[in-house]
């Protein structure tokens, strides 16, 4: 998985492209993550536009991102999700729980 990153109107966006399988990839998502409350930059946006598959583990990585971000003040929102990435967060009931939009700039203005 890489991970791209670019700040727009005080929102730190996360393009994630590959596979969300956990593993070693849910470190680099967690280092990410940590700097960016380091840096206080606690609103994420994570672009799932190029994400092809995400496991139970990768669902993990966004729960666990959720879950620091929240207890530091801020939000992570999901954007450009497809129905194959979606589905698990409707299995799991935890659509509820994670904002989601259908563009990047319309998860941006929902932070304003």
């Amino acid at each position: 998985m890489q991970i791209s990153q670019n700040v727009n109107n005080d929102v730190l966006v996360l393009s994630l492209e590959g596979d969300l399988m956990g593993g070693a990839d849910s470190e680099k998502f967690r280092k990410v993550v940590d700097q960016a409350i380091e840096e206080e930059q606690t609103n994420i946006i994570v672009d799932m536009s190029h994400v092809s598959w995400m496991n139970s583990a990768g669902l993990g990585m966004l729960i666990s991102a959720l879950t620091s971000l929240r207890s530091s003040g801020g939000d992570l929102r999901l954007a450009n999700l497809n129905d194959r990435l979606r589905r698990p967060l409707q299995i799991t009931k935890l659509d509820s729980v994670f904002q989601e939009y259908e563009t990047v700039e319309s998860a941006i203005k929902s932070y304003q």
